[in-house]
């Protein structure tokens, strides 16, 4: 995400989670969100442009990079998944 203070989140993108606009209209798991004065960043929309799937968080985050012209000097790894929990 792009965050500008004192505004906050000015364009991001979320994986996994279905997003409902203050429309009711719903967003699949993997959409942008992009600021207005109207609605600051509770709006959301498919974007064309992520091909990848949201089950691959790594390849959607350097797809968005490359899409908003960010440099990621990082190393990003795919998150890991606990699949049972201790009782």
């Amino acid at each position: 995400m792009l965050v500008h203070h004192p505004a906050g989140r000015i364009y991001g993108l979320d994986l996994g989670a279905e997003h409902t606009n203050p429309d009711g209209r719903r967003v699949g798991r993997k959409h942008k969100h992009t600021w207005s004065e109207e609605h600051r960043d509770r709006r959301a929309y498919a974007p064309a442009d992520i091909t990848e799937s949201w089950t691959d968080p790594v390849a959607v985050w350097l797809q968005f990079c490359r899409q908003a012209r960010l440099k990621h000097t990082g190393k990003m790894q795919r998150p890991s998944v606990q699949l049972q929990m201790a009782l």
